[in-house]
This record gives structure tokens, C-alpha cells and sequence, in this order.
């Protein structure tokens, strides 16, 4: 797998004419050399495979990457850089421009002011953006979680409570179900709360008549799940009825249309379309989805200004909402695999709207 990766590495490296790539993310970091600790870097050439990293992480290097030759650093890592650049007669160095500290960048083009440095972002992208067997596994494991962890919180939920009472119990049951941790936005909103995309829970006690938004998500083998469900306290009235029922109908819509060949944008506007007719167009402001992986928010995205050709592989969400201040929102997110016909729906949680009695 390692060398499949490092192979598609160096075909990119070779199209954009780079010598070298010098790797900071920890996401890019564990996909090339599957090292899972928490400081370190990739430097990469046509010819080796180095992993720079600390005394802390030597050994640990030393067994969770064992094709890469482990290169102490000694917390100089900007020097040892510059080292090897000198020692390849690098002269055109691709580089991660989002994750780059500007500090290291700056330190390393004063070493080596004849070096040429270029953003190798998006053809990391590209590379990643293809699942293996091994990552949806894990993706899928991820999502399973979250399908276990709202099943049980559906019967946690009452009036009383509090949305970080909601949260905690939520991080619980998650964690001792398989979760080496959970996304850290996790959205516990209520009541008027829930008309905010991303409302982090707060102290807020839930009563009779909230709806409850819930987005959360798991991380196994390093790949996180993203899920999303909207629930209410007793009897939904008609405004909420009407409102859970658009999303529902935009998310299933949405759903149908997937497949390879389709682009993000078309897609975007297949469910966007959907929300405009009934007039809520203007309380949709994100995305209809995004992919996901080792990052929680990867590319492409189901936008307007994406017109990436969805293939098989890619594993995206689909999350079309409606957010009204002073009334509540809604939000309904799957996650799903592209494959050769259509596409695989990872998340097996109920859309039916959930009534907690009370």
C-alpha cells in the first residue's frame, strides 16, 4: 500500500517537474509512511524516502515506518531540510503551503535562496482524494459509531438537560465504542440554537418543543465520519414538520443523483434547486456536502464553484440544511462511497423524524 502511494507521489512530482517534496501535515505524514506520531516530517525524492522526526519518535518511527529511512532531527528540522536539499541539488521543492509554518518556510528559502519552492496542495489532494479498501473500512467503521452512539442518545434525550450534558454522553458512548477520538466541532444545538450551522453546545437546558441538531463524528484508524441528525421534544408543529420534511426530500433527492460522471456542482444544484423552489433558498449557505478522510473537510466540495467529475472511490457527505433565526434548523447528513453504478450509503441511521416523548 505504502509503495503504491509513494509510486502516485513521485508520477505528480514528475508532471509538476519537482525533485522533491517536503511533507508537514500529520494527515500527508501518516498516509505516506503510516507514522502515527504527533511531530515529524517527510522529505521524499525520486531515489528515498526519509521521515525526520525527534528523539521521542525514533523507535516509533523505526516500526510504524519501516520502508523510510528515520532521520533524528535533533529539533533542528528546518536545517536538516536545507541538509538534504544541498545533499540532492534540489532545485524545485514542493511544499505544503497550508500547513507550512510561514516561520520554517521563511527560515528554510534564507538557507537556500536559489531553491525554488511551489505549492504541491492540490496535487496532494489528488492523490488522496481516491479511497483505498483499507481507508473506507475504516470510514466505514467510523460511521457505524455514529450510527450506534444516535440510536442510544435518542433514548438519553429529555427535557432538563443540557446540550453539553447531550454532548458528554454522546463523547462517551462513542469512545468505548471504538473511537480513538471524535471530531472536535462536534454541533449540540436546540431550540432557537439550532438555526446555527455549526452551534457548539453550550449550557442551554432543553425543553418541550426544540428541535435538537446533532452533528457529530468519529475517528478510527485516523479516518473520521461525519453524521448528522435533528430530532424533537414532543409533538413537531406543522412549521417544523414542513421544515424537516424539505430537507429530507432535498437530502433523498440529492442521494439519487450521485453517482460517477456527475460533477460536485451539478449535484450541489440538484439539492440546492430543491430547497430555492420551497423559498428557503437564502437559509441554505453552506455546501451540500464535502469529502472526507483522514482529514474531516477534504476535496472536492459540493459547490457551485467545484465542477470536479465525482469517481469511485471518492467518499463524500451530503448535508443539505435549513437554518431560520428565532425558529430552529434542520440538517440531515449520509456519508457515502462512490462506486462503479451509483454509490454505497454508509450511514444507516433512520430519517425518519424522531419524536422524543415527554
Amino acid at each position: 500500500m505504502d509503495n503504491i502511494r509513494i509510486q502516485a507521489l513521485r508520477q505528480k512530482m514528475k508532471e509538476t517537474g519537482v525533485s522533491a517534496v517536503w511533507l508537514t501535515s500529520p494527515e500527508n505524514r501518516f498516509y505516506f509512511s503510516q507514522f502515527k506520531g504527533s511531530s515529524g516530517s517527510l522529505f521524499i525524492t525520486e531515489e528515498e524516502t526519509i521521515l525526520l522526526t525527534d528523539f521521542r519518535y525514533v523507535d516509533q518511527a523505526h516500526d510504524e515506518a519501516p520502508s523510510f529511512t528515520i532521520v533524528d532531527h535533533k529539533r533542528k528540522e528546518v536545517e536538516e531540510v536545507a541538509r538534504l536539499l544541498n545533499k540532492h541539488s534540489c532545485s524545485n521543492v514542493g511544499i505544503e503551503l497550508v500547513t507550512l509554518p510561514t516561520q520554517s518556510y521563511l527560515e528554510v528559502t534564507k538557507r537556500l535562496p536559489e531553491v525554488s519552492f511551489q505549492g504541491f496542495d492540490d496535487e496532494l489532494n489528488d492523490i488522496r482524494m481516491i479511497k483505498d479498501e483499507s481507508e473506507i473500512h475504516s470510514l466505514h467503521k467510523a460511521i457505524e459509531i455514529c450510527d450506534k452512539a444516535f440510536d442510544h442518545i435518542t433514548t438519553f434525550i429529555q427535557p432538563g438537560i443540557t446540550e453539553k450534558e447531550i454532548g458528554l454522553e454522546l463523547e462517551t458512548f462513542m469512545r468505548k465504542a471504538g473511537a480513538e477520538s471524535i471530531k472536535t466541532n462536534h454541533v449540540i444545538a436546540s431550540g432557537e440554537r439550532s438555526s446555527l450551522p455549526h452551534g457548539q453546545a453550550t449550557d442551554r437546558v432543553i425543553q418541550k418543543g426544540d428541535f435538537v441538531k446533532m452533528d457529530i463524528g468519529a475517528r478510527v484508524n485516523g479516518y473520521y465520519s461525519d453524521f448528522t441528525r435533528t430530532v424533537v421534544l414532543g409533538e413537531p408543529s406543522d412549521k417544523q414538520k414542513d421544515i424537516y420534511s424539505i430537507v429530507r426530500e432535498t437530502q433523498e433527492a440529492s442521494l439519487e443523483a450521485i453517482g460517477p460522471g456527475r460533477t460536485c456542482s451539478e449535484i450541489d444544484q440538484i439539492g440546492r434547486g430543491i430547497i430555492e423552489s420551497y423559498g428557503y433558498g437564502e437559509h441554505f449557505g453552506h455546501s451540500l456536502g464535502h469529502s472526507i478522510g483522514l482529514a474531516l473537510h477534504e476535496k472536492p466540495v459540493m459547490r457551485a464553484t467545484d465542477d470536479t467529475v465525482l469517481q469511485p472511490g471518492m467518499v463524500i457527505t451530503v448535508e443539505p440544511g435549513i437554518y431560520l433565526k428565532g425558529f430552529g434548523g434542520v440538517r440531515i447528513e449520509d456519508l457515502v462511497v462512490i462506486t462503479e453504478k451509483g454509490h454505497n450509503n454508509l450511514t444507516q441511521a433512520t430519517k425518519d423524524l424522531i419524536v422524543i416523548p415527554v
